[in-house]
Parts: structure tokens; C-alpha cells; sequence
């Protein structure tokens, strides 16, 4: 007797498809909900690589319209409930604990620990199957434990990369794939040149041009935008102009420090050789202090500094790199350089995707509210000289 399977397979297409459509919705109801762990569950649970790629880059793009209508999609398209969602919620709550725990714990390490957060959730969301809400405090510790070794001789600490804590845990190349996939998404760092964040200013270029009035700093200034270089590809997924805020931040501090021009594409060449271009979203926070130190600078991690510490570092001649969240500079993720305080305590910044915004001053709560909370690297502030 011939089994007609005709039936079995067009049954498992359909839940297939189901499956990928409901991951679809729940990576939608992330991105209203501005909760980026369930996005990247959500396009993880479609299983297909090739699938999570296009879904996660179509949803990210829709990132730029209103979120009424992304809240919209699952329920327009799908009759599935949005952002609303009991699970959605529960998961989203969850998401924000585990977050919670790894600055708790990371915190807690000495100061040369220093883990990127949104790889150590990735992979460990990969690792236990993308069941998020079994994903416990003790498992966040264990996870930072594993980041890291240190050299019982010396007291050397070596933060591994992603790669060989994936090694490690014997991750097959689908899922180290998932797991970068949900990095990109958690740890968004792309400029659309039309949006309010990036402005050319109706110049050609930025040749010559320095910040800095008299008795101030004067500092060189670089544009990611810049005509000469803005095409250039970083790495191979994207542009200079798209994604190089941090290597045209890193250059407009080696520029004015050693006195020597060091451009964005050349600093790009460097991050892309030595590992720090995070393909499909900008560059790891490791590029500023470990580039800045390749360039013969002075590095001082500040971490989450006060204003006072700031203050006293850009009083001293020093510029500081930051990165900075959501809010008056970006819409994601970017990098800036603070060049440094007027009489009446402003902040003075080199921004490498607005001159017009390099010419105005900042208040130092702005500043200091907006700087990425869950920087890695030893960020969000780094002090060079």
C-alpha cells in the first residue's frame, strides 16, 4: 500500500508557514514595544536564516515609520493579536529583567571585565533554544563567567570574543548565525542619511574644516557623510556614510591629538582588519579604546562617569568618545566625540554625522542621560589624550 503523503506535507508547509508568520508578528510587536529582546526571538522562532535576515531587514527599515503602524502589521495582516499580547508582554517584562541582570552582574566583575550584554543575550538565547523566559539569574551569571579568563600567573583578564564563546558551547554555524542576526538587531547602529540625524549641510565636503573658537580645543572634523568617502564600503555589508560614526569619531581624535591626519576610510581599513566591524550594524564598542590605543593615543575607560568627571577630563585637554543611545543624536546607536565645556558648563561635541549639531551647545544631562547605559568595552565614555 502507497502511503499518500501529499496531505502530511502540505500540512507541514502551512504550519511552516504559520510558524514564520507568527514570528513575523512577534518581531513587529517588539519593535512597537521598543523591546529588541523579543524582536530578535521573534525572528529567531522562523528557524530559517535566510528568512530572518530579509524579515529582520525589512522590519528594521519599517523602524523609520510611525509605530502605529508596525504596532498595526500582525494584526492587519495576520488577525493575531499586537502589542497587546498577554505572551508578548510577559516576555517583553522578562526581556527587561534579563537586562537588568546583566548590568547587575556585569557591575559586579573587576574593571577589565568587560563583556558586550547584547552578545552575551544572543548567545545565550540561542543556547537555551530561544526559551528567553527560562533564562534565569543564575544562567546571566554563569553567562558573564564564560565571557572572560583570567591568567592565574598574572591576574590578566582576556574578555573573549563571540566567536570563541560560541566555540566554546559548540554552536553550529545556523546558530552562531541566529545569534549574530539578534545581535544586529539588538545593537542597532545604522544612520539613514535623510533622517534628522544626518545632515550634509550642502557641502561637497568637509576638507579643512576645524571646531573650536579661540581659547577652546581645536579640533579636526571628520563626517561619515562626507562626498569623498561616504560611498566607501565599511566591511561588506554597508557604507562609511551608513555606518562609520565609530571609526569617523576615532578619526576626528587622532587627527587633532597626534597632529597627523587620520581619516575615517583608513581607520574603517584598521576596524574591519582587527575584528571591530560588526557586519550588518556598525562597530563593536571595542573599536575606541583598543583602535585609539593602535594610534598611539592615551586611553581611560570611564565607564558611566559623573559630570564632574567629565568636566575634569575635557578641562585638561582631553577629548572624550561616547556612544550615545536614542534621543537628540540618533535614532539607535552612534558614536560622537565631546570636544569640550563652555564658561557656563555646555557641552561642546564633534558629531561625525552633523556639522550643525557640532555647532551648538549641549547640556551635560542630555549628554549624560543619553549615553548608551549598557556600553561595553569600558564605554560609554572613553577619555583619550
Amino acid at each position: 500500500m502507497i502511503e499518500n503523503t501529499s496531505g502530511r506535507s502540505a500540512a507541514q508547509k502551512i504550519t511552516r508557514g504559520a510558524q514564520m508568520l507568527k514570528g513575523a508578528a512577534r518581531t513587529a510587536g517588539g519593535i512597537a514595544s521598543g523591546n529588541f529582546v523579543a524582536v530578535a526571538q521573534g525572528a529567531v522562532e522562523m528557524l530559517s536564516p535566510k528568512v530572518i535576515a530579509i524579515i529582520l531587514a525589512i522590519l528594521l527599515f519599517f523602524t523609520l515609520l510611525p509605530v502605529m503602524i508596525i504596532a498595526s502589521i500582525p494584526q492587519l495582516l495576520f488577525s493575531w493579536a499586537t502589542v497587546d499580547d498577554t505572551e508578548l508582554k510577559a516576555r517583553n517584562e522578562h526581556g527587561s529583567k534579563i537586562a537588568q541582570h546583566y548590568e547587575k552582574v556585569i557591575d559586579e566583575q573587576e574593571e577589565d571585565v568587560n563583556p558586550d550584554m547584547y552578545w552575551l543575550i544572543s548567545i545565550e538565547s540561542v543556547r537555551t533554544k530561544q526559551k528567553i523566559e527560562n533564562i534565569s539569574e543564575a544562567d546571566v551569571r554563569l553567562s558573564v563567567e564564560r565571557s572572560y579568563k583570567k591568567d592565574t600567573k598574572t591576574g590578566e583578564i582576556h574578555n573573549k570574543s563571540p566567536d570563541e564563546m560560541m566555540n566554546e558551547l559548540g554552536f553550529s554555524d545556523d546558530e552562531k548565525n541566529w545569534a549574530s542576526l539578534m545581535y544586529s538587531s539588538l545593537n542597532y547602529q545604522y544612520l539613514d542619511p535623510n533622517s534628522e540625524y544626518g545632515d550634509a549641510d550642502g557641502l561637497p565636503n568637509y576638507e579643512g574644516v576645524m571646531l573650536g573658537e579661540s581659547g577652546e580645543t581645536q579640533v579636526v572634523y571628520y563626517n561619515q557623510l562626507d562626498s569623498r568617502w561616504a560611498n566607501e564600503m565599511y566591511g561588506k555589508s554597508s557604507t562609511i556614510g551608513a555606518a562609520g560614526c565609530g571609526p569617523t569619531a576615532l578619526a576626528i581624535a587622532i587627527s587633532t591629538l597626534r597632529g597627523k591626519n587620520v581619516d575615517p576610510p583608513a581607520v574603517c581599513k584598521w576596524s574591519v582588519a582587527n575584528g571591530h566591524r560588526c557586519e550588518g550594524n556598525g562597530s563593536y564598542h571595542s573599536l575606541i579604546p583598543e583602535g585609539a590605543a593602535h594610534y598611539g593615543l592615551k586611553v581611560e575607560k570611564l565607564g558611566r562617569s559623573s559630570a564632574r568627571e567629565l568636566e575634569a577630563h575635557l578641562s585638561s585637554g582631553k577629548l572624550v568618545i561616547a556612544i550615545m543611545s536614542k534621543g537628540h543624536f540618533t535614532s539607535n546607536g552612534h558614536f560622537i566625540v565631546i570636544r569640550g565645556i563652555t564658561k557656563d558648563g555646555k557641552v561642546l561635541v564633534a558629531d561625525p554625522a552633523s556639522y550643525k549639531r557640532s555647532g551648538q551647545t549641549w547640556d551635560m544631562s542630555i549628554i549624560l542621560n543619553e549615553a548608551r547605559r549598557d556600553a561595553s568595552a569600558g564605554g560609554p565614555f572613553w577619555s583619550v589624550e
